[in-house]
C-alpha cells in the first residue's frame, strides 16, 4: 500500500520536531545538540540496514538514570519542576528511539511527543515553540491516520499467521483497498485538521486567560533611563543587536517622515550630583495625567503647545519606561493608564502600580530648543582641579568668564568649548573595560570622584562618563547643565518607514541652560565606530532577524497577552460588521415570516406547522441538490445525454461509471468515439480481470439500449463486482 511506503520516515520526524520544539521551550542549547545528535543517530541504529536495538534491560537501566537526575535537578524552586518534567520526558523519547520496533513501541512514541508538546506549552511563550507547535499539530494528524492504518494492518497479519498451521507456508499479504482510497485518506486528514483548527481558534477565542505578565527574563526591555547614573567602567561594556523597539514619524497630515538627523529619545533627565560619580534626578514638578484609547491627553508642558509632529512607539515587550522625542504635548497609550509629567525636565513615566505599555503615541512640538523651568539645584559638581581646566580651556578660547554674569552668547560658547574639547583627540571612547587593569578597576570603584580621574587621567570611557564630564565641567563654571539618558537612533528601516532602536543604541548626552527656560542639546561623546551616534544602514541579516522579531511581537501581544480585555476588543472589532450583516438577513427573514402568517390568519399553532414545512423543505431541497449533483457526475463520465437520462435511471449505470473511474485512476481514459467493449478488449487486462470487465460491459449494454432494469440487491451486487475488479488490476498493469 503507497500510502504506508513513508509511514517510518513520518513517525520518526514527527517525534523528532517534538523533541527539537521541547529544547527550544526550555531555552537549552546543549541539550538541543546532544538529544537531536542522539536522535538522529537512532534512525540509522533500528531503522537502518542493521535494524538493531538496545536490551530491554539497558533501557529500563537508563530510563532509572534519568528518573534519578531528574529527581536532584528537581531540587529547588517550585517553578523549575515543569522544566525538569520536559528534560526528563526528552530523554525518556531518545531512550525509546533506541527501543525494537513494534506496533506498542510506535504507539508510546507518538503519545511521548504528544507530551513533549503538551509540557512544552506549559511554560514557552516564544513565538518559534508557537509556530512548532502549530505545525507539529497538523502533521501529527497525518501521521497518527497513517498509524491507524498500520496499525490494522499489522493486526491483520498477525491473526493470518496465527490461523494458519504451524509448518505450513504463509505467502506475504498486501491489503486490499476500496475505491480511491488515496483521496479518501487526505479528504479524511483535511476534515480533522480544519476542525481541529477551527476548534481550537474557538476555544481561544471564547477563553480568555487570567491576565498574564509575561516574564521575560531573556527579553526584557532595556531600561536605559533609570533615576540613578553612577559611573563605572563595567556599566556599558557589552553590545546587543537586540532590537528594542520600533519608532514611527509622521507628520499632522499622517505622511511618514525621515530627519535629516538622527533622533534623542529622552528617557531620564539628571541633574543632581550626588557625589561618588552618582547622577540622579533632582526635580521633582510633577503632576498626574490619565490617558484614554483613540484620544489625546494633553500635557501639561512649557510652550505653546502646539504639535507638529506624532509620535509612535511600539516596544518590542512591554516597558515601564516612556521616551518622548523633543516636547510632548498629548499622549494617548494603549490600553489606557496613568501617567507622572515631570514639568521641571519635560519627561513622562508610568505611574507608580501602572502596568508595562507596549504601545503609545506621542504628539511632539519639534524644536531644537526644549523649554523647561530650572529647578533649585542643591547638589551641584565642583572640583577645584575640573575647575581650573576649564577656566583655562575658556582662556585658551578667549572667552571672559564673569561667574554669576555669563549672557546666552557666551553660555553656548563656554558649553560648545566644553563639547569640542571632550570630543578631541586626548579623549578616547570605549566599551572595552579590560583596558585598564584590574588594579585600576579596583581603584576607579573606590574613587570618590571618578569623574576628576576620567578627565585629569584616565580619559577613556563610554558615553555615561563623556556626559557626566561635560555636565560637571559647567557646574564648575555655574552653568546650568543636565545629563540625558536614552537612545540615540539614525536607523531607518525603508519597508516599514520606521526607525529600528537596538539596546546598543542606548546613549547619554547633555542639556545645556543657555537663556532662561531654553536647552540645548550637547553631545561630548567622540563620533568613533563603536559609539552610539556612529550608526549604519541594516545589514540582510539584521533585516531577518528585525522581521522575526516583529512576528514574535505579533505573537507576544496578540496571542501570549490574550485576556478578557483583548476579547473584548476583538468582539468590538468584528461586532459592527456581523451584526450589520446579520440584522439585515434576519430582518428580512422576519419580515416576510411575519407577512406569511398575517396573511394565512393564523395562531401560534399554524406558526409550528409553518415551521415544520420550511424545515422539511430545506432538507427536501439539501436531498434533491445531492441527487441531482450525483445524477450530473454519472452523465459526464458516461457522455449520456439529458433524453437518454429520462429513458435510464442514473442509478442503474452508476456501477460502469466508477468502473471507468477505476481505469481512468491507473491511466486509461475512453475516447468518445469507441464502444465500450472495444475499449475495455483493448486494454489488455489479465484474464481474470478481463472477464470480469467484459460481463459488467455486457450487463450495461442490456441496461442502456435494452429494457434491463437491475433491482436495488442486483445494483449493490454489481458494485462489488466493481471493487473486485479493482483489486484484481492492483496486482497487475495495464
Amino acid at each position: 500500500m503507497k500510502l504506508l511506503h513513508s509511514y517510518s520516515a513520518l513517525r520518526f520526524a514527527l517525534v523528532l520536531i517534538a523533541i527539537l520544539a521541547q529544547c527550544v521551550a526550555l531555552s537549552n542549547f546543549p541539550l538541543l545538540v546532544i538529544a537531536g545528535t542522539l536522535s538522529a543517530l537512532s534512525w540509522y541504529v533500528t531503522e537502518g540496514p542493521r535494524g538493531n536495538s538496545i536490551p530491554p534491560w539497558v533501557a529500563r537501566l537508563l530510563v532509572l538514570v534519568a528518573l534519578l537526575y531528574a529527581m536532584l535537578d528537581a531540587i529547588g524552586p517550585v517553578e523549575r519542576l515543569p522544566l525538569v518534567l520536559g528534560q526528563f520526558v526528552v530523554w525518556l523519547t531518545v531512550i525509546k528511539l533506541y527501543g525494537k520496533r513494534t506496533v506498542e513501541n510506535e504507539a508510546q512514541l507518538l503519545l511521548l511527543g504528544l507530551l513533549l508538546m503538551t509540557v512544552g506549552a506549559l511554560y514557552a511563550t516564544d513565538f518559534l515553540f508557537g509556530a512548532m507547535l502549530v505545525l507539529w499539530s497538523g502533521f501529527a494528524v497525518w501521521v497518527l491516520l497513517l498509524y491507524q492504518l498500520h496499525h490494522g494492518i499489522e493486526k491483520m497479519r498477525e491473526e493470518r499467521f496465527l490461523a494458519v498451521p504451524a509448518g505450513h507456508p504463509t505467502p506475504w499479504t498486501r491489503p486490499v483497498t476500496g475505491l480511491q482510497v488515496r483521496k479518501a485518506f487526505r479528504s479524511m486528514a483535511s476534515l480533522f485538521l480544519v476542525v481541529g483548527l477551527l476548534g481550537s481558534f474557538l476555544f481561544f477565542v471564547f477563553t480568555p486567560r487570567e491576565k498574564f505578565d509575561v516574564i521575560h527574563s531573556f527579553s526584557a526591555t532595556s531600561e536605559n533611563a533609570l533615576e540613578r547614573m553612577p559611573l563605572s567602567p563595567g556599566v556599558d561594556d557589552s553590545e546587543s543587536n537586540r532590537q528594542v523597539m520600533t519608532i514611527y514619524l509622521e507628520d499632522m497630515s499622517g505622511n511618514s517622515v525621515r530627519m535629516p538627523k538622527g533622533l534623542r529619545l529622552r528617557g531620564s533627565v539628571l541633574d543632581a550630583y550626588k557625589g561618588r560619580g552618582v547622577w540622579a534626578s533632582g526635580s521633582h514638578l510633577k503632576s498626574t495625567v490619565e490617558t484614554a484609547e483613540g484620544e489625546f491627553a494633553p500635557l501639561t508642558m512649557v510652550g505653546d503647545g502646539s504639535a507638529n509632529l506624532v509620535m509612535t512607539v511600539v516596544f518590542q515587550y512591554p516597558s515601564s519606561q516612556l521616551y518622548t522625542l523633543y516636547r510632548p504635548v498629548g499622549i494617548e497609550t494603549t490600553p489606557p493608564s496613568r501617567l507622572t509629567q515631570n514639568l521641571a525636565n519635560t519627561t513622562i513615566k508610568l505611574a507608580l502600580g501602572a502596568d508595562p505599555l507596549q504601545r503609545y503615541q506621542l504628539e511632539v512640538d519639534f524644536t531644537a530648543i526644549i523649554s523647561s523651568p530650572l529647578s533649585d539645584r542643591r547638589y551641584r559638581y565642583y572640583n577645584e582641579q575640573v575647575h581650573a581646566l576649564a577656566l583655562s580651556l575658556l582662556q585658551k578660547n578667549a572667552i571672559e568668564f564673569n561667574e554669576g554674569a555669563i549672557t546666552p552668547a557666551e553660555s553656548e560658547r563656554i558649553a560648545k568649548v566644553f563639547e569640542n574639547y571632550l570630543r578631541s583627540q586626548e579623549f578616547t571612547y570605549s566599551l572595552d573595560a579590560t583596558f585598564f587593569t584590574p588594579k585600576e578597576r579596583i581603584e576607579m570603584e573606590l574613587d570618590n570622584d571618578p569623574i576628576a580621574s576620567f578627565i585629569l587621567k584616565h580619559k577613556r570611557g563610554h558615553c555615561e562618563y563623556f556626559a557626566a564630564a561635560m555636565a560637571a565641567m559647567c557646574d564648575t563654571v555655574d552653568l546650568p547643565a543636565r545629563v540625558v539618558t536614552g537612545y540615540y537612533v539614525d536607523r531607518w528601516d525603508e519597508v516599514s518607514n520606521s526607525y529600528i532602536v537596538f539596546q546598543r543604541d542606548a546613549h547619554a548626552w547633555v542639556e545645556v541652560e543657555v537663556e532662561p527656560m531654553a536647552w540645548v542639546t550637547y553631545d561630548p561623546t567622540p563620533s568613533s565606530q563603536d559609539a552610539p551616534t556612529w550608526q549604519q544602514e541594516m545589514t540582510f541579516m539584521q533585516r531577518v532577524r528585525f522581521e522575526w522579531q516583529q512576528w514574535e511581537l505579533a505573537w507576544q501581544s496578540s496571542v501570549i497577552s490574550y485576556d478578557s480585555l483583548a476579547q473584548k476588543k476583538l468582539i468590538g472589532f468584528l461586532d459592527p460588521f456581523w451584526r450589520s450583516h446579520v440584522d439585515t438577513l434576519t430582518g428580512t427573514f422576519k419580515t416576510l415570516y411575519a407577512s406569511v402568517v398575517k396573511w394565512f390568519d393564523i395562531g401560534a399553532g399554524g406558526r409550528v406547522w409553518i415551521d415544520l414545512v420550511m424545515g422539511a423543505s430545506v432538507l427536501a431541497g439539501f436531498i434533491i441538490l445531492l441527487v441531482r449533483w450525483r445524477s450530473r457526475r454519472i452523465r459526464n463520465v458516461l457522455t449520456l445525454s439529458k433524453k437518454l437520462d429520462e429513458q435510464v435511471p442514473v442509478a442503474s449505470v452508476a456501477f460502469f461509471a466508477t468502473l471507468q473511474q477505476v481505469l481512468l485512476k491507473h491511466g486509461s481514459r475512453r475516447p468518445k468515439y469507441v464502444p465500450a467493449q472495444t475499449w475495455i478488449e483493448s486494454l489488455g487486462l489479465e484474464e481474470q480481470a478481463l472477464e470480469l470487465a467484459t460481463s459488467l460491459t455486457k450487463l450495461y449494454y442490456q441496461i442502456r439500449f435494452g429494457d434491463y432494469r437491475p433491482s436495488r440487491t442486483k445494483r449493490l451486487e454489481l458494485m462489488q463486482s466493481v471493487r473486485k475488479f479493482e483489486s484484481l488490476i492492483q496486482k497487475g498493469n495495464i
